[in-house]
């Protein structure tokens, strides 16, 4: 017997507002912290290195600790998932400004930055991991799941239009009245009070989904005191579909984890840094309205093929535009990121479906609720990548000779090159060897043997409680 309450319009239509909010937050860390260390406040490239890659790597490693914690630990007094986005939100505001700071000797700074990026990663993590699975608290099937994941993808997508057209504009003017430094630390400081406001407005639209400490106990709920370090392992090794997800999404990081920071090397060495507004405002709009279509594609072709066929396009717009626009045409590579942004939605989208549906099957297969730890899993692959952006971006940049005093008029042909490549080509062939193993590894999971594993929890716990 399924006991979830009805998905109600207010929780439907706000699922995803905190990941509004969360977008202007990662979009200055992602496009900005390692602009901010080598070209603001100029710290030496092996200490960026080794700043960013400790950090990461330490947070890569606790995400499982973080979600296998929401999974285990009973709830506290505002429900097991609203409880952390409640609470947490004001840490990683404080924590984040830290990390746009340059304060005392080199060798200190860098300590801080990265020390304080990593706590930020961790309260988040905590935060945006229990919003995340709020998607099966309140998701009866996988309809539901699609439904909520395309408006999860449509606030995030809306954002966009927000950022490129007050916010990134507004980095331009601040860097002529005001010392570089600072507005970091102060856009740092805005948007990350802005995520935590909008996690609250979340807390308030998903009120009454899940019991709270003091209803669950009245319950006689003990099915967190029952999930042990056994069933967390189980949960995802003995998933073949989620193993399928991580794998491919761990490779496909190698290959994807400069493309945040070559992007704002490529606007300002290679294209005119005007047309970056345009570009992101543009793909914004076209994101936001395939975002909120992508619950359809998923309906339509399933939730596997439309990744699939999202990945499809994302790589050939890469192909396209790295062989013919990438360098002289920045109109036409706009036109062909939009159409790209178009198939990009409907895969990330329809991945958090595929994510909900590693969770029923977890389900199924243990007995245990541990969607936390399943949808949280996730997490890794991203962590992965950015641990490998301080690694990478160096790298390639020392290769092509990257000075930080060089003029953008003063690039070389060798650097706009390797900026490409970081941008397009390596994006491309990610994203190719992502897509032929969910191809083959992700087949076993259709919507049928969903539903039908649904369908026996049900029952399995219809007859629990009789």
């Amino acid at each position: 017997m399924d006991n979830k309450k009805p998905l109600s319009n207010r929780a439907k239509n706000l699922y995803g507002i905190s990941d509004f909010g969360f977008s202007f937050m990662a979009n200055i860390e992602n496009f900005f912290w390692m602009y901010y260390m080598i070209n603001v406040a100029k710290f030496p490239m092996a200490g960026i290195a080794l700043a960013n890659s400790v950090a990461y790597t330490l947070d890569a490693f606790a995400q499982p600790v973080y979600a296998a914690l929401i999974s285990a630990l009973k709830p506290m007094k505002w429900g097991k998932n609203r409880s952390y986005i409640l609470l947490f939100p004001p840490l990683v505001s404080i924590s984040f400004i830290l990390c746009f700071s340059n304060i005392g000797p080199t060798s200190f700074a860098l300590f801080l930055c990265g020390l304080m990026m990593f706590v930020t990663n961790g309260t988040r993590t905590m935060t945006w991991t229990s919003n995340l699975n709020m998607m099966n608290v309140l998701a009866s099937d996988s309809n539901e799941r699609s439904t909520l994941a395309s408006r999860r993808a449509t606030w995030t997508s809306a954002a966009g239009i927000i950022y490129s057209y007050a916010v990134l504009p507004n980095i331009t003017r601040l860097q002529q009245t005001m010392d570089e430094k600072y507005v970091f630390t102060l856009l740092a400081a805005l948007t990350s009070i802005f995520y935590a406001i909008t996690c609250w407005i979340s807390y308030w639209a998903t009120a009454g989904s899940e019991a709270t400490g003091e209803e669950a106990k009245a319950q006689g709920s003990n099915q967190m005191n029952m999930i042990t370090l056994p069933d967390l392992v189980k949960s995802v090794f003995q998933n073949p579909p989620l193993l399928t997800i991580l794998v491919g999404a761990i490779i496909s990081s190698v290959f994807t984890s400069a493309v945040s920071t070559a992007t704002t090397y490529y606007y300002i060495y290679v294209m005119d840094y005007k047309y970056y507004p345009m570009q992101l405002l543009a793909t914004a709009i076209v994101g936001t309205f395939a975002s909120y279509f992508s619950g359809w594609a998923g309906r339509t072709f399933g939730n596997r093929n439309a990744v699939l066929i999202g990945q499809a396009g994302t790589v050939l717009s890469n192909v396209v535009i790295g062989l013919f626009f990438a360098y002289t045409n920045p109109i036409a590579m706009i036109v062909v990121m939009c159409i790209a942004r178009v198939f990009s939605s409907f895969s990330m989208a329809n991945m958090q479906a595929l994510y909900g549906d590693c969770v029923v099957y977890a389900r199924w297969k243990t007995g245990k609720d541990t969607s936390a730890l399943v949808m949280g899993s996730q997490t890794i692959p991203i962590k992965i990548g950015l641990t490998l952006r301080g690694v990478v971006v160096p790298i390639i940049l020392s290769m092509v000779n990257f000075d930080a005093s060089i003029a953008p008029a003063d690039a070389t042909m060798e650097l706009k090159r390797g900026i490409v490549i970081m941008l397009r080509w390596l994006p491309a062939i990610g994203t190719t060897i992502y897509s032929i193993i969910l191809f083959f590894g992700f087949r076993m999971l259709n919507r049928e043997k969903v539903e039908q594993m649904q369908l026996e929890i049900n029952e399995r716990e219809a007859a629990a409680q009789a």
